[in-house]
């Protein structure tokens, strides 16, 4: 009789033991999903503000482009205004 109870409380430390250790790598699984996702923010915030000064990069050429095709469109109009008058 002794033997069965001290068998059943080593099943039950047995149980307690393999519990906690599958929590532990669950915990631990957790904790590295959420680094991960962590780290992917971090990378899409700096992809962000990369890209956004990439553009506004491309957008003052394209600013300064249409400035000097608006200043020699004009400054041809003007020309050819003042031979015909």
């Amino acid at each position: 009789m002794a033997t069965e109870s001290t068998d059943k409380q080593i099943d039950k430390q047995a149980d307690i033991q393999q519990l906690y250790a599958e929590q532990s790598r669950m915990d631990a699984h957790a904790v590295n999903v959420l680094l991960r996702l962590d780290m992917l923010v971090t990378e899409l915030r700096e992809f962000k503000k990369d890209s956004k000064d990439r553009m506004n990069k491309f957008e003052t050429w394209i600013v300064g482009m249409i400035a000097i095709t608006l200043t020699s469109l004009l400054a041809t109009v003007g020309g050819l205004l003042m031979r015909l008058l």
